[in-house]
C-alpha cells in the first residue's frame, strides 16, 4: 500500500509540475508577443531568415524550380544539408515543394512569389544590392 502512496504523490507531483510548466509557457507566449516588433522594413523581413539558410533561399529564388542537388552546385555546401536547409524554409512558408517521380523539386511559396509580396521584394532588394556591390 506504502508504494500505491508514493506513486499517487508522484504522479500528483508531476501533474503540479506540468501545469505549472503550461502556466509559463502561456506567460512566456504573451511576453513574447507583447515584445516582439512590428517589422515594415522589406529588408529587415528577409533578414529574419537566419543566416545559414539565407543563401539556400537565394539560390531557390534564381533557380525558379530546384532539388536540393542543384542548390547544392550553387551554395557549394552538401547536398544533405541543402536538404536540410530547403525543408527548413518550406516549413517556414518561404518555399513550396513538388514530388515529381523521385525527385523533390522547392520553388518559391506562391505567396512568396507575388511580385507586390515582401518576401519576395526582400529577396530581390538583396538579391540587387549584392549584385551592385559585387558587381
Amino acid at each position: 500500500m506504502s508504494d500505491f502512496h508514493n506513486n499517487n504523490g508522484i504522479l500528483e507531483y508531476l501533474s503540479d509540475i506540468n501545469e505549472r510548466l503550461k502556466l509559463l509557457e502561456l506567460r512566456i507566449a504573451d511576453l513574447e508577443a507583447r515584445n516582439s516588433l512590428a517589422i515594415n522594413d522589406k529588408m529587415a523581413v528577409f533578414l529574419t531568415v537566419p543566416d545559414s539558410i539565407r543563401k539556400s533561399l537565394f539560390a531557390v529564388s534564381k533557380l525558379t524550380s530546384c532539388t536540393a542537388d542543384e542548390v547544392s552546385e550553387i551554395t557549394g555546401r552538401h547536398r544533405s544539408i541543402e536538404n536540410k536547409y530547403l525543408n527548413e524554409l518550406y516549413r517556414a512558408g518561404w518555399l513550396e515543394r513538388e514530388r515529381k517521380g523521385k525527385k523533390i523539386y522547392y520553388s518559391l511559396s506562391k505567396k512568396v512569389d507575388n511580385k507586390d509580396n515582401e518576401h519576395w521584394s526582400a529577396v530581390e532588394e538583396v538579391e540587387n544590392k549584392l549584385d551592385q556591390l559585387l558587381g
